[in-house]
């Protein structure tokens, strides 16, 4: 696998609430935008420990993880905006034409749409994962090169304005929480999206990530859905 090109103005295009959450692990002896293996490390800590901030998807970031896997330990830490504020400007970013609270509310639930893509290193012994549900403030701009869903308006950048939460994922066990308490020993992905409420290719998702790292498996047959159980 071709790996990511060293890029050292890297951190130019680098959001608002990417810079806040790395300021988050600078401690004694850290050190930001580490050159190791033909890629740039968000962090390295002083234990040796890489940090890795992902904002976005982890599609693109998933060969860099495998190969800085090989070296050392690595924690990846993902933001989920439990609540955000959206403010849009004009299109010369001069003033606000309005604000708004954002509809959209995610949970703890919703980091398996980004696990799926990377489920061959879930289970590594060097790597753990860090999810942050937080309170973010969206900046857009009415400059008509946005996405048709969003009328044409950009976003400009992301900023963090708390953290309600922060969960550590470090043995594949501790996946088990996207389970809910009072599902049956034996289950179907239909029964977890009833429980929990949500779509039936999110429950897909959980069941899929939760086999990958090894606490379910396949127990038999009902109808035409597979039964899961914990291993």
């Amino acid at each position: 696998m071709k790996k990511d090109r060293i890029n050292p103005i890297g951190i130019i295009n680098e959001s608002t609430i990417h810079s806040q959450l790395k300021k988050l692990y600078m401690s004694h002896g850290a050190r930001s935008e580490v050159p190791i293996g033909g890629f740039i490390a968000d962090i390295c800590l002083g234990s040796g420990q890489i940090v890795e901030i992902q904002t976005s998807g982890f599609s693109h970031i998933s060969g860099k993880l495998q190969s800085l896997l090989e070296k050392q330990k690595v924690r990846l830490v993902y933001p989920l905006a439990v609540e955000k504020e959206l403010i849009v400007y004009d299109r010369t970013h001069s003033s606000v034409l309005y604000s708004r609270r954002s509809p959209k509310k995610q949970s703890l639930i919703d980091m398996v749409d980004e696990l799926v893509r990377i489920t061959k290193i879930l289970s590594h012994p060097n790597f753990e994962l860090e999810v942050m549900l937080t309170k973010e403030r969206e900046i857009r701009r009415n400059d008509g090169n946005g996405s048709w869903r969003r009328s044409g308006i950009s976003i400009i950048d992301r900023e963090l304005t708390d953290i309600v939460q922060r969960k550590l994922f470090v043995r594949p066990s501790d996946y088990l929480i996207l389970l809910p308490d009072e599902l049956p020993e034996q289950f179907t992905n239909k029964s977890l999206s009833l429980l929990r409420g949500i779509a039936h290719n999110k429950a897909q998702k959980i069941t899929y990530c939760l086999r990958a790292v090894g606490v379910l498996r396949v127990a038999g047959k009902s109808k035409n859905q597979y039964l899961l159980e914990r291993a």
